[in-house]
């Protein structure tokens, strides 16, 4: 392999679907929003320098939502690398959290957009539809199966090929 297939930067997120009974809370992205303006995604963002996955999906889930998630109540299900696309390629770790109640103390409305509560099972069929990688995950996401996924995307930043790998038991 030669050096410039190395020579990219890559960036570090997390996501955390908050699940409340059969509910699961999504963040529908404002029409204002450079990246998937309009699309369904869940709350997280960027891990921070000198912090793990684990503590950035708490502090992206406080910051976005208000809600101090129990970390015992919050799973890793899915390991996601796009590549291409971007000016950097992504690694992000996408995790569940359960929770006992659906109020949100820092209220519905973000600066990124809206958050809303949809029945898991509703949540494809809604109007605005997930952002690409998710939705290609959703189900495994929402079975709680720890999946490895790979996606290489196009210039116009949709999904040109894709590879998940459920983890098994040996």
């Amino acid at each position: 392999m030669s050096d410039i297939e190395y020579a990219r930067k890559v960036q570090c997120s997390v996501s955390n679907f908050i699940i409340c009974e059969d509910e699961v809370l999504l963040l529908h992205r404002g029409p204002h929003k450079k990246l998937d303006p309009n699309r369904l995604n869940a709350p997280g963002g960027r891990v921070e320098s000198g912090e793990n996955f684990l503590q950035a999906v708490a502090r992206e889930t406080e910051e976005e939502t208000g809600l101090k998630i129990s970390l015992n109540k919050t799973r890793l299900v899915g390991v996601v690398r796009l590549e291409g696309g971007y000016d950097e390629d992504w690694i992000m770790c996408h995790y569940v959290s359960h929770v006992d109640s659906k109020d949100l103390p820092l209220g519905s409305s973000t600066e990124d957009g809206e958050l809303i509560w949809l029945p898991k099972n509703e949540v494809q069929s809604y109007p605005a539809r997930l952002v690409d990688d998710v939705e290609h995950c959703w189900d495994l996401i929402m079975k709680e199966e720890l999946f490895f996924a790979d996606f290489q995307l196009n210039d116009d930043l949709s999904i040109k090929s894709s590879q998940i790998t459920l983890a098994t038991a040996s």
